[in-house]
């Protein structure tokens, strides 16, 4: 594997990023010596104190905190990302931008442990390159009260007003509407409407709205990729590997149904590295009525359904294309999302 030296931009257009932070705290307020921090709670990194959400952080990563300014911290995160799931970026002098549609993990090193998820179009500074994978950096701010160990000065300048960039801005973090269920009860669509899940005693949420006696709010959480399902209007059908080859840039990254044939399970090796190694995918041929070949990933959870099925069994499937085809083979590598159809194979 080869790394690349962290590109540089003119100095006139951007300063490094040390420099950037030390300008800002002459600025805005009495400069705090950056630490480490550790996140105590999954929560939200923001461009700016209550602005717009740029990544979720998973309990226990690590991050660099700087000034602290009301509630809020001045944090700094630092991981790889799959490359395939980036793209270039010239806007506001930042060189990556996460593109694959519902963003992508932030990892310790290359498909190493995950310390959160970055959104769609967020934007960050490269640091460098290792195969498929890329280093990346953002300075942005977290909630003082979501972190373990980070300065605990404060300074008497207002947060900065949150600008329209990156996503959709979020509602800010306010202890004071933050509450807590005291016994199991519905969370509904609308007032005395569809139940959408039930709450346990202790959930807490942020309220976001109120209608008489009801109030609206807004919580996080997580749940396994594998019991979701994306709109059947999200995925590209007809797409075929002639398509995908030619401008691999369109649709790695996106959400494609295939129809294809079983034929084996397989786990993932130093030739394939596309595929993380020891992982299992499925060796299958397709995308059918073609006559060549994809490998599927899947995960623990999805595996039991092809661990029973029959030989040359044909599946219709939604999958996220990670790359348009292999090191060494012409063959794409699909991210197995969703079994939408199966026909019968060979008894």
């Amino acid at each position: 594997m080869t790394y690349t030296a962290p590109q540089s931009s003119p100095a006139l257009l951007r300063l490094p990023v040390w420099a950037g932070l030390f300008a800002l705290a002459l600025a805005t307020g009495p400069a705090v010596l950056a630490a480490q921090a550790r996140v105590n709670q999954s929560a939200s990194f923001r461009k700016e104190p209550g602005g717009t959400v740029l990544a979720t952080l998973n309990a226990g990563a690590t991050v660099t905190a700087g000034k602290v300014q009301g509630d809020w911290t001045a944090v700094t995160i630092d991981g790889w990302v799959y490359t395939p799931s980036t793209g270039a970026s010239a806007r506001d002098g930042f060189e990556v931008a996460i593109t694959a549609p519902n963003g992508e993990n932030l990892r310790v090193g290359p498909d190493g442990t995950i310390l959160g998820r970055l959104v769609n179009g967020a934007l960050l500074d490269k640091v460098g390159t290792q195969g498929r994978w890329t280093h990346v950096r953002r300075s942005g701010w977290m909630s003082s009260k979501a972190l373990a160990g980070a300065p605990q000065a404060r300074s008497t300048t207002k947060p900065t007003a949150p600008a329209a960039r990156d996503t959709a801005p979020a509602p800010a973090e306010s202890t004071a509407d933050r509450v807590a269920a005291t016994r199991t009860t519905p969370l509904t669509l609308t007032p005395d409407g569809d139940t959408l899940a039930t709450l346990a005693t202790g959930t807490t949420a942020q309220i976001i709205g109120r209608n008489g006696e009801w109030v609206q709010v807004q919580l996080q959480g997580w749940v396994r990729e594998a019991d979701l399902s994306e709109p059947a209007n999200a995925a590209i059908p007809g797409v075929t590997v002639a398509q995908v080859r030619a401008n691999p840039a369109k649709y790695v990254g996106q959400l494609l149904e295939w129809k294809v044939q079983f034929i084996s399970i397989q786990t993932a090796d130093e030739l394939r590295p596309e595929i993380p190694s020891g992982s299992k995918y499925l060796l299958t041929r397709g995308p059918l009525p073609e006559p060549g070949f994809v490998y599927v990933v899947v995960t623990a959870q999805q595996l039991p359904t092809f661990q029973a099925a029959s030989p040359l069994q044909e599946f219709t499937v939604r999958g996220r294309l990670r790359a348009a085809q292999t090191r060494y083979l012409p063959t794409p590598v699909l991210d197995l999302v969703q079994v939408v159809d199966s026909t019968g194979g060979t008894p």
